[in-house]
C-alpha cells in the first residue's frame, strides 16, 4: 500500500484566465463626438485594412471621481475580451472634462469586431462604451458635412481632423495632435487670403503656437506639433458626391505644399500623415482673419 507518491503524477488542472469584461460600475458621463452612434449598440462598417478612428467625450459628474485612464479591449464577441491585457491603454489628464481619440486598425476579415473603452476614475470604478465593427469587404470613405473652421482673429475652432469630423479645443490638442490635418487661416499681403493648411506650416509661416495665459485651463500650453498634409486642387472631372475609396485612391496629390488657398465652390484633394487620400469641399467662406470658412470631407477610413 502506498502511502505517498507511487509514481503517479496527479492531474494538474489548467488555471483558466477569466476574459470576462470587469463590471462597469462607474458613473462617469462618456458620449462620442459622432452624433450617430450615440444609440444604443452603436455601430460602424470598416473593410479589412481600414481604420476606425473615433472620439470620446468624457466628462466627470457629481456621482463620479474625475476620470484616470482609458482602456481599450478588443474581441469578436459582446462582453468579453480577447486578453486581459488592453489594446490601448491612455492615461487621461487631471480634468473634468476632455476629448480623447483612438486609431484603431481592422484586421478581420468577415463578421464584427468590439471595442470596449473602458474608463477608470480615480475610484477604479469603470464606466464604458462598446462600438461595434461591422467587416465589410469594401475599403470604405468616411463623409463630414458642414465643418466650420475661423480664422486666426475667430474665436471658432481652427483645427479639424478629417477622419472624425472633430473640431478640437486648444486644450485637447496635445493628446490628439496627430489626428490633425485640416486647419484654416487667412494668409497674405496686402490681402489675406483663405488658406488650408497643415498644422506644422501654421508654425513656418510664423503664427503663434502658444496658448494665451488667459486660458484658466491649458494656458502656456502649445498647439504645434503633428503631421504634414499636402494639398492641391482636385482636377474638374472628379464629382464629390460620387467619390469612393477607389476614386480617392486614384487621386494624384504631390506632397509640395502643405497649403492651398481657396475658392467657394471649388474641390480640393489632400493626403494627410497616414497616407489617408481625401477631398475637401468648399462651400462657405467669410473673408479676412476674423472670418470662417464652411466645407465637407470625404476622406479614405
Amino acid at each position: 500500500m502506498c502511502i505517498s507518491s507511487c509514481g503517479v503524477t496527479p492531474d494538474v488542472q489548467p488555471v483558466l484566465q477569466d476574459f470576462s469584461l470587469p463590471v462597469a460600475d462607474g458613473k462617469l458621463d462618456i458620449t462620442f463626438t459622432d452624433a450617430t452612434l450615440n444609440v444604443t449598440n452603436p455601430n460602424v462598417v470598416a473593410a479589412s485594412g481600414d481604420n476606425v478612428n473615433v472620439s470620446l467625450v468624457i466628462k466627470k459628474t457629481a456621482s463620479s471621481e474625475k476620470p484616470r485612464i482609458m482602456r481599450v479591449f478588443v474581441a469578436d464577441q459582446p462582453n468579453y475580451r480577447k486578453s486581459t491585457q488592453p489594446l490601448f491603454e491612455i492615461k487621461l489628464k487631471n480634468r473634468d472634462e476632455q476629448t480623447q481619440t483612438i486609431d484603431f486598425t481592422v484586421s478581420a476579415t468577415t463578421g464584427k469586431t468590439y471595442l470596449h473603452f473602458d474608463v477608470y476614475d480615480n475610484n477604479e470604478k469603470v464606466t464604458r462604451k462598446t462600438l461595434i465593427i461591422n467587416i465589410s469587404k469594401d475599403a470604405q470613405v468616411a463623409s463630414w458635412q458642414n465643418i466650420t473652421l475661423g480664422a486666426q482673429n475667430n474665436a471658432l475652432g481652427s483645427r479639424v481632423s478629417s477622419a472624425t469630423g472633430d473640431i478640437y479645443t486648444v486644450c485637447d490638442l496635445d493628446s490628439n495632435i496627430k489626428y490633425v490635418d485640416i486647419t484654416y487661416a487667412a494668409f497674405g499681403s496686402p490681402l489675406a487670403k483663405p488658406t488650408l493648411l497643415s498644422n506644422p506650416e501654421r508654425q513656418n509661416l510664423g503664427f503663434s503656437t502658444s496658448i494665451p495665459a488667459s486660458n484658466t485651463v491649458c494656458g502656456g500650453g502649445s498647439t504645434a506639433g503633428g503631421t504634414p498634409t499636402y494639398f492641391v486642387e482636385a482636377p474638374s472631372t472628379t464629382d464629390f458626391m460620387m467619390v469612393d475609396d477607389a476614386t480617392l485612391n486614384g487621386l494624384t496629390i504631390p506632397t509640395t505644399s502643405q497649403s492651398i488657398v481657396v475658392e467657394v465652390g471649388k474641390t480640393y484633394a489632400f493626403i494627410n500623415g497616414r497616407k489617408k487620400k481625401g477631398l475637401v469641399k468648399v462651400t462657405g467662406l467669410e473673408g479676412g482673419v476674423g472670418g470662417k470658412i464652411s466645407f465637407d470631407i470625404k476622406v479614405q477610413k
